[in-house]
């Protein structure tokens, strides 16, 4: 059986920053300048595995991996009340598929590994409350809790790039500079 090394090894060339993987291209706007962290580029993977763009299936910015852990990674640079819920959740199930797809080419094990998605987003500016930012405090947003349910990830996490770049430095002891 092979392991995640491997599935390294063969998409080196899509080796990026989470600067590059956070960037929004519609505005120019990166919501992380890191570039001291090494990922997987997954949306320009998927781009090369399907150059038809009316048959490419949905996909995640970037995954990171540690150890037994593998984030799959969507950056929005967007208030939460304005990202669309089905479009993370078809960008979660579309990406573990394609990804999977790549394991067994790779005879990697995919029960070897815990998959954790994260939806980061932009800092929501609202002076008043978190409910104008369409945010309640510790709950998973955008309906998908139900993968955690369904064992399809570990765990989720949707909270903003501050959170993101805090969590990051506690969970890994390396900073994070978003």
């Amino acid at each position: 059986m092979a392991n995640i090394k491997l599935f390294l090894r063969e998409y080196s060339s899509y080796k990026s920053s989470f600067k590059e993987t956070s960037l929004d291209d519609n505005n120019n706007i990166y919501l992380c300048n890191d570039t001291s962290q090494e990922v997987i580029n997954f949306d320009k993977l998927i781009e090369n595995l399907y150059p038809n763009s009316n048959i490419r299936p949905k996909s995640f910015d970037a995954i990171f991996i540690y150890e037994k852990l593998i984030f799959l990674v969507e950056f929005k640079n967007q208030k939460p009340s304005k990202i669309d819920n089905k479009e993370v959740q078809k960008k979660l199930e579309d990406g573990k598929i394609e990804l999977l797809k790549l394991f067994t080419q790779l005879n990697i094990q995919k029960n070897d590994y815990n998959f954790i998605y994260c939806v980061a987003y932009k800092e929501c500016k609202e002076p008043t409350s978190r409910y104008k930012c369409g945010v309640e405090k510790g709950k998973t947003q955008f309906g998908l809790e139900k993968f955690i349910e369904s064992s399809f990830v570990k765990k989720v996490y949707t909270e903003n790039v501050s959170f993101f770049t805090k969590e990051f430095k506690k969970q890994f002891k390396k900073e994070l500079m978003c």
